[in-house]
């Protein structure tokens, strides 16, 4: 009837014009009116206007080889209140006491509180979520993650150096509920959550094994190792399954941390430490690819004179009578080694320490390099005594646990040498791999043949010599101790020394390299070999 009306109403009288105008507007007042009948007007209300609060926030994951977080690992359980005397009521079963006046005072003001929350609840004015906690009891490997500050920026570690993909995943979840145009919660409006990319599945991929972290980190407690190390390789491509550094700090309040004496915001497992016999493989590994045989021998009296002007003692001061590269192994015996050294030559000894890795920095992440260490150069060993010093360990020489692992993953992988590595990919929201990281590219530093005796000379150290304590249950094990004197010393001018081992299993076919390192020890086969066995059957379980 309307539209039929047309050309009558553009000849009218303005007056006309006016009351149909009027007409219209009431016409549409009407279906408004009619649409708004047909719901709760309230609940369209809510729709319009709501009033949230935000309950958690999350950044992107750092995961494991396995893609199993090390972070936002544990939840917390918390509650979303909204003011009304219902919720009241309920306070006191929800709310643990040290937060109950917090969140009167809150409630009081009209608004609705977030707390934690003991119970479950799943009512229209109290509603309960699972929260994640990004350090909480059970998430891991501190020294490698990192930690953020206040502003939900990384500091250190895997934070740091990837923060703007990890914040680039960042969401929350919020608890939002009905209110009027002026902001005052509707009282028959129902609380609900909100989640904005909260705990989104993008992040970082490591190669950490989160089992192997776990056991590693336990094994410095349970073993007493209060300030050291523990590095566990995967043999054939040196990516790091873990690395485990003590004492550690909390993340969740570094500051308490930043006067403490004994450093626990140092990684130990990437410091350079004086390393001592441990060493020695890299000398016979020298002398064999320059054609001296194990057969070579000599005879320890206790002590090494060198042109009657120094002597350098062995740890056993009666000596060891005949040695052959084998024995001298097993036995960690100094005066053979010096007289190796001497055979093979400094400029030999270096460069096979220096193709292994020694005196070089690791890139673990974008950013993100470990300290070089010092692999003394030929030329700056500037008379034999230096060589002497370098033959078992000593003088200048300085290596990091990963730095080790990596010398002893390049005998136990027939010869070849890779630099370690800690990333593997990048992850999408979803969890997809969206770009992978390339191993470090492999170079052979020696013989098939000069790797495979080498890796006898060690598998006689678990047999028969000072690695004994590392043999495991279910493989044979190869490799060596050392205790190495640090240049440091204590309150009583004792000087400090370190223990070590390294090795790997199964001795026939490797799989794992493992260094375990202990400042301030007793020394190798007693502090490290034992935890050697520990982790490597751990693994095996």
């Amino acid at each position: 009837v309307i539209f039929s009306s047309k050309a009558h109403i553009s000849s009218s009288s303005p007056s006309t014009l006016i009351f149909f105008l009027l007409c219209l507007s009431f016409g549409v007042l009407f279906v408004k009116m009619a649409e708004l009948c047909g719901g709760n007007v309230s609940d369209v209300a809510a729709s319009k206007n709501t009033v949230g609060v935000t309950v958690a926030s999350s950044r992107g994951n750092i995961y494991d080889c396995k893609m199993r977080p090390l972070v936002n690992c544990d939840t917390v359980l918390k509650a979303a209140i909204k003011p009304c005397e219902e919720s009241l009521s309920s306070i006191r079963v929800i709310v643990p006491e040290s937060e109950i006046p917090s969140v009167y005072s809150t409630l009081s003001q009209g608004k609705i509180a977030v707390c934690a929350s003991n119970a479950v609840f799943d009512e229209k004015n109290i509603k309960t979520a699972k929260t994640v906690v990004r350090y909480g009891e059970n998430s891991l490997a501190p020294h490698i993650t990192g930690y953020i500050d206040g502003d939900g920026n990384g500091v250190s570690g895997i934070e740091k150096c990837y923060n703007d993909i990890l914040l680039s995943y960042s969401g929350t979840l919020k608890a939002r509920c009905g209110a009027a145009a002026s902001g005052k919660l509707l009282e028959g409006a129902e609380i609900t959550f909100l989640k904005d990319g909260y705990m989104s599945a993008g992040g970082v991929e490591l190669t950490v094994d989160r089992d192997i972290q776990k056991l590693c980190e336990s094994a410095l407690g349970k073993f007493g190792i209060d300030s050291g190390a523990v590095v566990v390789l995967d043999s054939a491509t040196s990516e790091i399954r873990a690395m485990a550094s003590t004492p550690t700090f909390d993340r969740n309040a570094p500051e308490k941390s930043l006067n403490d004496s004994s450093s626990p915001f140092l990684n130990r497992a990437i410091t350079p430490y004086s390393v001592g016999s441990v060493f020695k493989a890299v000398v016979a590994c020298a002398a064999l690819e320059n054609g001296i045989p194990t057969s070579y021998s000599i005879v320890c009296n206790g002590k090494y004179d060198l042109n009657g002007e120094i002597s350098f003692g062995c740890f056993k001061k009666t000596g060891h009578g005949n040695m052959n590269m084998y024995s001298a192994m097993a036995e960690s015996c100094n005066p053979y080694f010096i007289s190796l050294a001497l055979k093979t030559g400094k400029e030999n000894i270096c460069a096979m320490g220096e193709n292994l890795g020694l005196g070089q920095k690791i890139e673990l992440a974008d950013g993100w390099e470990t300290k070089s260490g010092i692999m003394p150069s030929a030329d700056s060993l500037m008379s034999e005594a230096d060589l002497c010093n370098l033959a078992f360990g000593q003088g200048k020489l300085l290596a990091s646990p990963l730095q080790m692992s990596a010398v002893y993953a390049a005998v136990a992988n027939n010869g070849v040498y890779r630099a370690p590595s800690l990333m593997k990919a990048v992850t999408d929201e979803t969890g997809k791999e969206i770009k992978r990281a390339e191993l470090p590219v492999p170079r052979r530093v020696m013989s098939v043949d000069t790797a495979k005796t080498a890796t006898e000379l060690l598998r006689e150290t678990v047999v028969s010599g000072s690695g004994k304590r590392a043999e495991t249950e279910y493989f044979d094990a190869a490799g060596k101790t050392a205790t190495a004197q640090s240049g440091w010393f204590d309150e009583n001018g004792n000087e400090v020394t370190h223990s070590w081992f390294c090795g790997f299993f199964p001795y026939d076919s490797p799989r794992y390299v493992i260094t375990v390192f202990k400042e301030n020890g007793a020394g190798g086969a007693l502090d490290c070999a034992p935890v050697f066995k520990y982790i490597a059957d751990g693994i095996k379980r």
